[in-house]
């Protein structure tokens, strides 16, 4: 079988945590997620991309809080409703993530994942290591990396651009 991705993208169990964006279920290897919160006031970050809502105060740590619905470019929501936020730990530092609705925490064995199709956007592609399709879902497995690097460092680092 062929991997999605190479095996250092992939959770050292097989353990997923899951969410939504509208219809679509993704899902973060459940040992990057240090917390799950519900709605929270962020302070707004003058001119930074648009995805970067702000930033959240948790208990002392100041983090950045990424909307990942305007990160992957869907459509805005029009319910009104504020969604969830997903605090994750990536390899330098704590990130919040705006989603629209928290699902469950499942067993998705390695051997299921498959890789990126080509039909995904290329925005898409960029930020998911691969699929796992499941009963009544295709799960998108997202890259975490990607959410704190590219143009938007030095507003999650704090240091100039």
């Amino acid at each position: 079988m062929t991997t999605a991705t190479s095996d250092r993208d992939f959770s050292a169990s097989d353990t997923w945590a899951t969410f939504f964006l509208g219809s679509e279920m993704f899902a973060l290897p459940v040992e990057d997620v240090q917390e799950v919160l519900m709605d929270q006031p962020l302070t707004p970050v003058p001119l930074a991309p648009e995805h970067i809502r702000g930033l959240l105060n948790l208990r002392g740590q100041i983090m950045p809080a990424i909307d990942l619905r305007r990160r992957l470019e869907f459509p805005a929501r029009t319910d009104g409703r504020s969604g969830s936020i997903l605090v994750v730990k990536t390899s330098t530092q704590l990130i919040s993530v705006l989603v629209d609705q928290i699902g469950d925490v499942m067993h998705l064995a390695r051997e299921h994942w498959r890789p990126v199709p080509d039909t995904l956007p290329a925005q898409h592609r960029a930020c998911v290591l691969g699929i796992c399709p499941i009963q009544e879902h295709l799960v998108l497995g997202l890259r975490v990396d990607v959410l704190e690097s590219g143009e938007d460092e030095h507003v999650l680092t704090g240091t100039a651009p």
